[in-house]
C-alpha cells in the first residue's frame, strides 16, 4: 500500500504531541461528509465541552471496512463543536463518515496543516534527487542516434533501456548524454537502431510537490525517514520563531534529537537505493543479443 501524505501528517502530529490527550484518537459512531458523531464522548467523566476541537484539524484514519474506502485518510477544519450532541461540524470529506471510522483530532495552534506541508517538501527536498518513475516519451528513429532528452530529465538521468517488441527492455550502454545550458533539453546519443522502438529513460528527480491527502510519498523513501526529515523542517520553522527563542525549549531539544539520533538512524536502516548510473561511452552500431541477468538484451 502506498504511503500517503496523509500518513505522513497523522505521524507528525502523533509524534509531535499534537493529538488531543484523551479524546484525539476515537471510533466515531456516526456521522456525516461535514461532521463526525462520538456519542461515547458521553461515558467520560468530563466529556469535551462545547466548541472545544473548534479550529482542530480532523482526519479520518481509517475507514471501518477496512477497504480503504473514502473518506480514509482525508483531512478537514473543525469549525464547531456541540458538546450535547457530542457532534462536530467540519469542512467536507466528500463521502460521509460512517460508526466504526476511525478519527484523529489535532491541535492546530503550534502547526498548522498550511506549514507541515510546507515542512514536509522542504524535507523531502532536501533528501536530493530521488529514484522516479521512467520517461518513456521518446521512440527510436530508423538510423537516428540524436535524441532530445527532457529537461526534467536530463539533470539525473542514470540509465537507457529501450522495449524492442519482445517484452523484455535492454538497457543500452553504449551511450552519452551530452548537457545543454538551462531549461533547454539535452542531446542523448544511441546506436542506430529500427524505428519505432521505445526508449526508456530511468533517472533521479526532485520529489513531486505534496500537496493533497493523496499525494503519494516517493517509495524509494521509507516512512520513517520521511517522518523525521519532515519534522526537523518543521521545528526548525517552529524554533526560529522569535516567540520561541528558549535555549531551554523542549521543542529545540525535539529538533536536536531528531536531528542528531533519529535521522540518522532512519537513514542507517532504511538507505535511499538508487539506480546505479550507466558509464557513459558511445559507439556506433546496432543492438546487441547480449542477455541481461533481467533477461533482456544489453547493448555492448
Amino acid at each position: 500500500m502506498a504511503f500517503l501524505a496523509t500518513n505522513l501528517v497523522q505521524n507528525i502530529l502523533s509524534e509531535l504531541g499534537q493529538l488531543e490527550p484523551n479524546f484525539g484518537l476515537f471510533e466515531a459512531t456516526g456521522g456525516s461528509a461535514t461532521t463526525f458523531v462520538n456519542t461515547n464522548f458521553g461515558n467520560f467523566e468530563n466529556p469535551p465541552e462545547q466548541d472545544v476541537f473548534k479550529n482542530y484539524l480532523a482526519i479520518v484514519v481509517r475507514d471501518a471496512g477496512g477497504a480503504s474506502a473514502s473518506p480514509e485518510g482525508k483531512w478537514a477544519v473543525c469549525s464547531a463543536y456541540a458538546d450535547d450532541t457530542f457532534t462536530g461540524t467540519i469542512a467536507t470529506v466528500t463521502d460521509a463518515i460512517g460508526s466504526g471510522d476511525t478519527i484523529m483530532l489535532a491541535k492546530q495552534d503550534k502547526f498548522p496543516l498550511s506549514q507541515i506541508l510546507f515542512a514536509i517538501n522542504r524535507g523531502l527536498e532536501s533528501l536530493g534527487d530521488l529514484p522516479l518513475n521512467a520517461d518513456t516519451t521518446l521512440t527510436t528513429v530508423n538510423n537516428q542516434t540524436e535524441y532530445s532528452v527532457p529537461v526534467s530529465v536530463k539533470r539525473g538521468l542514470k540509465q537507457v533501456w529501450i522495449d524492442y517488441n519482445d517484452g523484455i527492455p535492454v538497457r543500452v550502454t553504449d551511450m552519452r548524454n551530452e548537457l545543454t545550458s538551462g531549461g533547454t533539453a539535452s542531446i542523448l546519443y544511441l546506436p542506430s537502431t529500427d524505428a519505432g522502438y521505445t526508449v526508456r529513460l530511468v533517472y533521479d528527480g526532485a520529489h513531486p510537490v505534496i500537496s493533497a491527502y493523496n499525494s503519494v510519498i516517493n517509495e524509494y523513501v521509507h516512512p520513517r525517514v520521511a517522518t523525521c526529515i519532515s519534522i526537523i523542517k518543521l521545528l526548525e520553522w517552529y524554533n526560529r520563531r522569535d516567540e520561541n527563542q528558549d535555549s531551554n525549549s523542549y521543542m529545540l531539544r525535539l529538533e536536536g534529537e531528531y536531528r542528531t539520533k533519529h535521522l540518522p538512524q532512519a537513514l542507517s536502516e532504511n538507505k535511499i537505493q538508487k539506480p546505479i548510473k550507466s558509464a557513459h561511452f558511445f559507439n556506433k552500431g546496432s543492438k546487441s543479443n547480449t542477455r541481461s541477468r533481467f533477461g533482456g538484451r544489453l547493448a555492448e
